[in-house]
């Protein structure tokens, strides 16, 4: 359940606040809020007093008025964004990108950050498995601190089972399929191409008498998510679809969808969200309005991380579009929630942490 995430997030916040008496009769929603707002202050310092880019960057700019920061600005300039040494680095992620420039991008992350990915992986799922599940993750795993391995690393720490096969091969469908019924897997984790060609093998299958496959659930990752996508796996794998959004500069993790497929939920004591007008720059606001049909209230989506050491970010721009959901989700959380993202630029190997 979503709240799960508010049980975790609570925790958090009472970790970082330690008692104060200006938060002891303060809704959780509130603490949130107030919890942001010195986050956000902590963060421009510490990156102003550690990070080249950001020093010039931000000078005495308030926090609105800082400029956003660009994947191009990233690819010229990635050592200047570095607020540790380079001995305290545990991983660089390399994402080939087909931006201006043509250079890749690198993103930097210490353990610490690291096991921040961990730990919200590990209280993410719970809205999707329990101890009891054998999670079978489509991701890459090939190498120590990527998404596969953390996500993995995160999934056991709940206490259920993993099966860390990696990215699939275009022909592997029917060994997975076999892998499933062999091993008992009842969640998988995976992109959605992935999972439309093995469910399309699974209707072969099943029509040929071959066996059915059945899940619990399925959380898909990493690239855009047709709305029929989850139709189609429940349909073939009798489980419940859940959608997560997140970007390698995110952490790899940014918000997912709980049982009740509203809206993103937002990891909001790791990053805050903004939307903007990718035109002139102004925030869409937060909860003004009504969720109205067509695109005239979504906004580019630009976080700014709250606790990342190694290479924090600030007003970055994804390229990705989405809007608010106005309103309480009747999950109960008091988190706040992005709708659908739609990819702006195409490009979707950012998203998947290789």
């Amino acid at each position: 359940m979503a709240l799960d995430l508010d049980i975790w997030t609570a925790d958090k916040l009472s970790g970082y606040f330690g008692g104060r008496p200006d938060v002891a009769n303060v809704t959780l929603r509130e603490a949130i809020d107030k919890y942001t707002g010195e986050k956000l202050m902590e963060t421009v310092e510490y990156a102003k007093a550690n990070s080249p880019f950001y020093r010039e960057k931000i000078g005495e700019a308030a926090f609105a008025d800082i400029p956003f920061t660009t994947p191009d600005e990233l690819k010229e300039r990635e050592k200047e964004f570095l607020c540790v040494s380079p001995s305290q680095i545990s991983r660089i992620v390399t994402l080939q990108t087909s931006g201006t420039t043509g250079k890749p991008k690198r993103i930097y992350f210490t353990e610490e950050d690291q096991q921040l990915t961990v730990d919200y992986f590990n209280h993410g799922m719970r809205l999707i498995i329990d101890e009891t599940d054998k999670v079978l993750i489509l991701m890459a795993a090939s190498s120590e601190g990527s998404v596969g391995r953390l996500l993995g690393k995160g999934i056991r720490e709940m206490g259920a089972k993993t099966i860390e096969y990696g990215l699939p091969d275009r022909n592997d469908s029917e060994k997975i399929l076999k892998l499933i019924r062999d091993e008992g897997v009842t969640s998988i984790v995976a992109l959605p191409t992935h999972m439309i060609a093995l469910a399309r093998q699974a209707e072969k299958e099943a029509a040929s008498g071959k066996g059915e496959s059945f899940l619990r659930s399925v959380l898909l990752s990493g690239e855009f998510i047709p709305d029929n996508t989850a139709i189609l796996l429940e349909n073939v794998f009798g489980c419940m679809v859940f959608e997560h959004y997140g970007m390698t500069e995110m952490g790899l993790g940014c918000a997912v969808a709980c049982g009740y497929n509203r809206g993103y939920h937002i990891r909001e004591t790791d990053l805050y969200i903004e939307l903007i007008n990718p035109l002139t720059g102004e925030v869409v606001p937060e909860r003004d309005g009504k969720n109205t049909p067509g695109f005239s209230n979504y906004g580019e989506i630009v976080f700014t991380t709250l606790t990342r050491k190694g290479m924090p970010f600030i007003r970055y721009r994804t390229g990705d579009f989405s809007r608010w959901i106005l309103g309480d989700c009747p999950c109960g959380s008091s988190l706040k929630m992005l709708d659908k993202v739609v990819p702006g630029d195409g490009r979707m190997e950012e998203r998947n942490g290789r």
